[in-house]
């Protein structure tokens, strides 16, 4: 490997092994084109044991390193899930005593303006077990099971899930909600996920852009399909990149930011349940990803 640069890197495996005569290894990072490799120099000794040079094999080494934080991703999610579960539990007994006691108090001969406080108390109280609610069910361990389900109902749960991320880093979510929308057959918890990671990743595209935003989410009933549209005013998807967001390991975040695993997930998840996804972009003008589903027929 070239170094680019009059000076020997101190780490360089040919230096290395020239130094001390045994074999060296070293893993980096290439910004350009984007690839973990990993480099290792061997001594190659004449016949009276003196160094005469090294074999040096550099190898692409990519796929094992996302892999790699695919697993850790995987180990501390398992430790994410048992805290959070043991923290909602927790939070679950205080919660349940302030929307008792409050309501009780809202039944009795109070001054209305203290009535209206209650009124807010109780109805915070709620919101905070609804949040409590979700952790649990995301911390949980999950066994697919397909029921009809209400899409809206379920954007709804995962928007509370963000609220406050979405409020510290003003992000403004505006909802166009088909009320007569068709249930679909589907693992509530499965879509959560896939909505979870559509929504997530819009916030980091147009943090990193603005630090603002807006989400538009749109059901709808269309033809024989119900159709759901999450658009952001991010940067938007480059066309070299918008063919292959669905893939595996693509990534177009930072290092150690993303495992180019959540839409290749969500997308696997939406074909599962007999849907179909795709997104539509032009750079700078955000991007829009699409999950339709065809209706049941009678």
């Amino acid at each position: 490997m070239t170094h680019n640069t009059a000076l020997i890197p101190e780490r360089c495996p040919w230096q290395q092994v020239m130094q001390t005569g045994e074999p060296y290894s070293v893993e980096y990072y290439l910004p350009v084109p984007g690839i973990w490799v990993q480099e290792s120099s061997s001594p190659l000794f004449g016949k009276n044991g003196e160094l005469n040079g090294t074999v040096n094999i550099a190898k692409d080494i990519t796929q094992f390193k996302q892999m790699e934080q695919k697993v850790i991703m995987s180990d501390r999610l398992a430790s994410i899930g048992e805290l959070v579960s043991g923290i909602a539990h927790e939070l679950n007994n205080p919660l349940t005593g302030v929307i008792g006691f409050s309501q009780l108090l809202m039944e009795k001969d109070i001054a209305d303006e203290i009535k209206e406080d209650l009124a807010v108390i109780f109805s915070e109280s709620q919101r905070a077990a609804r949040i409590v609610k979700n952790l649990l069910t995301f911390a949980r361990k999950h066994t697919p099971v397909k029921q009809p389900s209400n899409m809206n109902i379920i954007i709804d749960d995962v928007l509370i899930l963000r609220e406050y991320e979405q409020k510290v880093n003003n992000i403004e979510v505006i909802k166009h909600f088909d009320e007569n929308l068709p249930l679909i057959m589907a693992d509530n918890f499965q879509m959560q996920q896939v909505f979870l990671n559509i929504i997530i990743n819009a916030e980091y595209f147009m943090i990193e852009a603005h630090k603002r935003g807006t989400i538009n989410i749109t059901t709808e009933k269309s033809d024989e399909l119900t159709r759901i549209t999450i658009s952001d005013d991010g940067p938007g998807i480059a066309p070299e990149n918008l063919s292959r967001i669905f893939d595996p390991f693509y990534t177009t975040k930072e290092v150690g930011k993303g495992t180019g695993l959540g839409l290749s997930i969500c997308h696997g998840i939406v074909i599962e349940h007999g849907g179909y996804m795709y997104a539509r972009s032009e750079p700078g003008k955000g991007a829009s990803f699409i999950i339709e589903f065809p209706l049941e027929k009678a």
